[in-house]
């Protein structure tokens, strides 16, 4: 259940990890995260602060921290290509 604050606030980065993550674990439903924006927006630095919260939060050995943070180029190069309209 979304807290309180979550309603009459803007979206914080942290409680929209903490949302997914909770969906991903607690009620066992694949997630998603859309981060979009302008250029220079952030964009980058937010997709690696959602990374490190869900490797904290995963908190295993099986190695999930290290592959999450491993997919951060990968996901960078998607945000990279060119865009045709």
């Amino acid at each position: 259940q979304p807290h309180e604050l979550s309603t009459t606030l803007p979206p914080h980065v942290f409680a929209i990890a903490a949302e997914a993550f909770h969906g991903l674990c607690n009620e066992r439903n694949d997630q998603s995260v859309v981060i979009a924006g302008e250029s220079g927006s952030g964009k980058t630095e937010t997709t690696k602060l959602i990374l490190q919260y869900l490797s904290e939060c995963a908190d295993s050995q099986s190695g999930v921290e290290q592959q999450l943070l491993q997919s951060n180029p990968l996901l960078e190069a998607f945000g990279n290509a060119k865009t045709l309209r």
